[in-house]
């Protein structure tokens, strides 16, 4: 959740905590409320397919559209992108015929400048018909173990996205998360309607656990 977004702690100390089996408790230093405590799961946990949200804005999105289909073509272009040192995350690449394909990936902010730059000095070597840029999005994931195994509850999110009239650019997957791509301006309440779907707004010992 950390490296998604979630902010307060940085993934890397999470790693650790988790290397060295070391319990983290995060707390706020202007009140005496109980905070998270950030430890191996508890037993409850063990049924509950999804165990966090989060949120990212301070992203950017670049597409290539209509890159040359040929071996090697992606791999220039993330080494261009290497050279100028920008970190990306959520890469898709989609086959549109044999001859095309579209690459797309998500930047923070803060390397967007560089991200273009350096993407406008690779296109016309790969062949690109065309760049498109988004700096006004927002990324929601869920977090939990085992979910790509799960079937039902990738449809779920998108059901509650789609209920609460929210568009999805994108959407990447992994193990242990799903992320939706939305508009800037809906990300918050995208956030609100996919914790309440999946119960993260009750105690543990309430939500509802897989059989």
């Amino acid at each position: 959740m950390a490296s998604l977004g979630a902010g307060v702690m940085h993934g890397r100390s999470i790693e650790f905590g988790k290397k060295y089996n070391v319990v983290i408790h995060v707390r706020s230093s202007m009140s005496d409320k109980k905070g998270t405590l950030i430890t191996h799961e508890v037993p409850q946990m063990e049924g509950i397919l999804v165990s966090g949200a989060t949120i990212e804005k301070n992203l950017a999105k670049v597409a290539l559209i209509g890159v040359d289909n040929k071996p090697g073509n992606a791999a220039k272009v993330f080494a261009h992108l290497t050279g100028a040192k920008v970190s990306v995350n959520d890469i898709i690449q989609t086959e549109v015929s044999k001859q095309k394909a579209n690459i797309s990936f998500t930047v923070s902010k803060n390397d967007f400048a560089d991200a273009k730059k350096a993407v406008e000095e690779i296109k016309t070597k790969v062949g690109c018909e065309g760049v498109f840029y988004r700096e006004d999005i927002a990324e929601v994931s869920i977090i939990g173990v085992g979910m790509r195994t799960h079937y039902g509850v990738a449809n779920m999110m998108f059901s509650t996205l789609a209920k609460e009239k929210i568009n999805i650019d994108s959407i990447t997957t992994s193990e242990i998360r799903i992320s939706c791509i939305v508009d800037k301006d809906q990300g918050d309440k995208a956030l609100v309607a996919v914790c309440k779907t999946f119960e993260l707004d009750k105690p543990v010992d309430k939500r509802s656990y897989v059989k």
